[in-house]
């Protein structure tokens, strides 16, 4: 008999037997896709090396940006970090690390700046002397953000070294660069700080 208590049982089990293959169907799709997820293409345009996490990015700002003196470029939606360390004379020789932060593509890349008369020079040699030996050279050009990322990289093994000095080779002759501390930390600093920006941790 249509309606009786008998079909409205059967009905009754079919539809939580279809709410349960559903559910299950559900909850199987999504463990898949979090599972893949981070293995999901990046089509976002922006090398993972130079992403920005938002985590780094308020841990700079709210405690490590009170070390760096800031240039904004509105119209190329561009900051300039650099670190107070390095101090304001533009006239000294100095090779500076800055941070700039791309806003319109959540990206930072490190930028290596030459001052005084290394501005002059199109490519500057480098070396470390380690007790009165040559170890190591580097010769810095001016390339994109995979150039500077690496050079940057290489000097910052070399400060990690004691007793060690590293000079330029300015006019013909050999100078100490990097050699003051406030230089030093403020390399080391800009460089951990890059990294901290571009963490996901």
């Amino acid at each position: 008999m249509k309606g009786s208590p008998t079909n409205k049982d059967q009905m009754g089990q079919e539809m939580v037997r279809l709410l349960k293959i559903f559910g299950l169907t559900s909850l199987g799709l999504v463990l898949l896709l979090s599972l893949f997820n981070g293995r999901r293409a990046n089509n976002s345009g922006v090398d993972p090396t130079f992403r920005i996490s938002d985590s780094g990015m308020l841990f700079f700002k709210n405690i490590r940006r009170i070390d760096y003196a800031v240039k904004q470029l509105p119209e190329a939606n561009i900051d300039i970090y650099t670190h107070k360390g390095f101090g304001s004379d533009s006239s000294k020789n100095a090779l500076i690390l800055e941070l700039i932060v791309h806003k319109n593509k959540n990206s930072v890349s490190l930028y290596l700046v030459h001052q005084g008369q290394l501005t002059d020079q199109q490519a500057l040699q480098l070396q470390i002397v380690d007790n009165e030996k040559v170890s190591d050279t580097l010769q810095l050009r001016q390339g994109n953000r995979f150039v500077h990322l690496k050079n940057a990289e290489t000097l910052i093994q070399w400060l990690s070294k004691e007793l060690v000095t590293i000079e330029v080779k300015v006019d013909e002759k050999w100078v100490p660069i990097l050699a003051e501390q406030k230089e030093i930390e403020a390399f080391i600093n800009t460089y951990q700080d890059f990294l901290k920006i571009t963490s996901t941790q």
